[in-house]
């Protein structure tokens, strides 16, 4: 059923209509007013008969251009149309909205606006929408004031991967699986961000894989398809952690930190804050690639950076953690085994080897042992089912077999000591002188 939309909102273009359809009702009902609003002032000045699509046409037109010729169409009109609405007395977060509007349309359609060049007005957060200005430091203490591997990890996570807490909680052991077991630092993740359906590449820093791994030991074996944050206690088996179960977690952990400041119980170290460290923290970042690790929609160079090379864009990763680090880098982590390595002499590691050969030594024999007491236990088992009068018999011919055994030991023995006797019997035959 198609869904109603308001009279002034009739008259967009088909393609308008077409990404407006793929919004919530609510969204697409404030964006299609931001087009209206847009094309209102575009038409001021061009003509009334133009539409959004003689705008797109001369950004277009323009990327046609040497590099050095071309102009920047779009930040220019939509810095004209913000001015336009401030003229009309909006509110800072009207302007926004609408400003949304036009810029995730442009997204849509592969055209990124460069934030640098368009006078946006700043947000106005409410006091109590606020999110905490995190800190290494205060990253740290609030990993250290977790009070498990599953808590600090999740922290870790979420901070060094600028993933968004649904995210998280929909990863699966296989997401992580192949780089985890394989020891690969920094841990690639290739995602879908099922909000937007963007395609997109991110990246586990050191830090949050060793906490990640400390939390996985405590689970035992997993299956690729298992969760790979689960509620601590849950009935019926592990259970999918979900997003309410991580903001009770972080509103208990900041509550014992006094430089997280909470108004009427809200909780400005919520999940969210930690994406947006993530973004903060790698500021001096290229901001398209930032984007793409965020798994924003930013058009058509995400294509590009979908088809890089994960080892490419792991370089780029590399260069980034140094700014998202608690503990150490993974070149860091790299380069302290390496040098371990380097200080081992050669009589260390034939140590090590011959310890390796004893303790594999030492596994035979447990596992021949296991073996030993598997077997007699199979075998007490059948002696306690057996009848009285058959365990009497069993216990005289076990005590029979025991005299014969004695009495071939004595056998063997005498033999021994007759042969012992012959011997030296010969050897003192060869030392007496023979007669002449």
């Amino acid at each position: 059923m198609p869904r109603p939309k308001p009279k002034e909102i009739e008259e967009l273009e088909p393609e308008i209509e077409e990404y407006l359809n793929l919004k919530s009702p609510k969204t697409a009902r404030t964006y299609g007013g931001g087009f209206v609003k847009f094309l209102r002032y575009y038409r001021s000045k061009y003509g009334t008969n133009v539409t959004f699509n003689h705008f797109l046409n001369r950004i277009f037109e323009e990327f046609k251009k040497p590099p050095l010729e071309q102009k920047r169409i779009a930040e220019q009109e939509i810095s004209g149309f913000i001015d336009y609405l401030k003229d009309k007395g909006l509110s800072d977060n009207s302007i926004r909205l609408y400003f949304a509007a036009i810029q995730n349309y442009l997204k849509y359609k592969h055209i990124v606006i460069s934030m640098s060049f368009v006078n946006v007005p700043p947000p106005v957060e409410k006091r109590e929408n606020g999110k905490h200005e995190w800190k290494i430091e205060h990253i740290k203490q609030f990993v250290d004031a977790a009070s498990n591997y599953r808590d600090k990890a999740l922290i870790l996570c979420m901070f060094q991967s600028g993933l968004g807490v649904s995210e998280i909680c929909n990863l699966n052991y296989d997401d992580v699986k192949n780089e985890l077991e394989a020891g690969i630092l920094p841990l690639s993740l290739k995602l879908v961000r099922k909000k937007t359906n963007v395609k997109f590449k991110t990246f586990f820093g050191r830090d949050a894989v060793k906490y990640l791994k400390l939390y996985l030991e405590t689970r035992g074996k997993l299956k690729p398809e298992d969760p790979l944050f689960t509620k601590q206690r849950a009935r019926g088996g592990e259970k999918r952690i979900n997003i309410t179960t991580i903001e009770q977690t972080f509103s208990e952990i900041a509550k014992n930190l006094n430089f997280i400041e909470q108004t009427d119980g809200y909780n400005p170290a919520r999940p969210h804050s930690l994406r947006a460290a993530f973004n903060s923290r790698l500021f001096t970042i290229n901001e398209t690639l930032r984007e793409f690790w965020m798994g924003h929609d930013i058009g058509v160079v995400s294509r590009a950076y979908l088809a890089m090379p994960t080892e490419e864009m792991r370089k780029h990763y590399v260069t980034a953690e140094q700014y998202l680090k608690i503990e150490m880098t993974s070149e860091e982590e790299k380069e302290e085994k390496a040098a371990i390595t380097r200080s081992i002499t050669p009589e260390m590691k034939e140590k090590i080897e011959e310890l390796e050969q004893t303790l594999g030594q030492k596994v035979i024999t447990i596992s021949a042992l296991e073996k030993r007491v598997a077997s007699l236990e199979k075998l007490y088992d059948k002696f306690f089912q057996m009848k009285p009068g058959a365990v009497w018999n069993l216990m005289q011919a076990i005590e029979r077999e025991h005299e014969n055994r004695e009495h071939e030991h004595e056998h063997r023995e005498w033999k021994e000591q007759l042969k012992q006797t012959k011997e030296s019997w010969e050897e003192e035959k060869k030392k007496k002188p023979k007669k002449t």
